[in-house]
C-alpha cells in the first residue's frame, strides 16, 4: 500500500466515520453502551492518545506499546502511547505527545500531527479518548519508560487490512476481570482488542479509499 502523507492529512479533515467504525471492533457487550455513551462522555476523565506512523520499506508502520503488568484496569494490555490530560497541558495534542515522550521517549519535535480520530468512550475507565494521527520522517529512537512500558510493537498498516488478521474470542477486562466476548486483531502473535482495535478500525478505514 502506497501511501501519500499530504493525501493522508487532507483525507483526516473530512467527516470521520466515528461509531460506524468503532462498532466493528467494539466487545459485544459494549455497542449498546457506545450508542448511549454520548451522556456519560459530560463526567468522563478526558486523555489523549497518539496513532504514530513512521515509513518502512516504502510502507508505513504503527507504533503500539504493550503496558506494564501493574494491576491497573489496562494492565498489561496492547495500546497507543497515551494518557490523562493534565492540567498545565496545553490541549489534547499536547497531551498525546507529552504521553508518547514519557512513556517511550519520541521527542515531539520529531513528530508531525497530520490529523485527529473521533473521540472514543471508554466505559470501564471512564475516559473520553481523543485520537491523535502522528508522522515521524523516520523510525523513532526509543526510550522506554519500564514502570509503565515493557516494550514497543511495530506493525505494517496495510497488515490490518487483511480479513484473515481479525478473530473473535473472550478478554479478562476491567477490575473484576470479568470476560468479554469481543473481536480482535492478531498480527505477528500480537493480539490488539478493545478501544486500540477500535481507533485502528476508524484509521483503516479512513485509509481505504487511499490504497492504490
Amino acid at each position: 500500500m502506497s501511501l501519500s502523507i499530504k493525501i493522508l492529512k487532507q483525507q483526516l479533515t473530512k467527516p470521520l466515520p466515528g461509531l460506524e467504525s468503532h462498532l466493528k471492533m467494539a466487545p459485544k457487550d459494549r455497542v449498546k453502551e457506545l450508542h448511549l455513551s454520548t451522556s456519560n462522555q459530560l463526567n468522563a476523565r478526558q486523555s489523549a492518545v497518539l496513532a504514530l506512523l513512521f515509513p518502512e520499506n516504502k510502507r508505513l508502520k504503527l507504533i503500539f506499546i504493550k503496558r506494564s503488568e501493574n494491576g491497573g484496569i489496562h494492565s498489561g494490555q496492547i495500546s497507543f502511547p497515551g494518557g490523562k490530560y493534565e492540567n498545565n497541558d496545553k490541549d489534547f495534542q499536547t497531551t498525546a505527545l507529552r504521553e508518547a515522550y514519557e512513556e517511550i521517549g519520541v521527542e515531539p519535535k520529531t513528530i508531525e500531527i497530520i490529523g485527529q480520530l473521533s473521540d472514543l468512550y471508554i466505559p470501564p475507565s471512564n475516559f473520553l479518548v481523543k485520537s491523535f494521527v502522528g508522522y515521524c520522517t523516520h523510525k523513532p529512537h526509543y526510550v522506554i519508560n519500564r514502570d509503565e512500558v515493557q516494550f514497543v510493537i511495530e506493525i505494517y498498516l496495510d497488515d490490518f487490512f487483511e480479513k484473515s488478521s481479525i478473530f473473535e474470542k473472550e478478554f479478562l477486562s476491567g477490575s473484576t476481570r470479568k470476560a468479554k466476548l469481543a473481536p480482535y486483531y492478531k498480527i505477528n502473535n500480537t493480539e490488539i482488542w478493545g478501544a486500540t482495535a477500535m481507533i485502528v478500525s476508524e484509521l483503516t478505514d479512513i485509509l481505504k479509499p487511499l490504497i492504490v
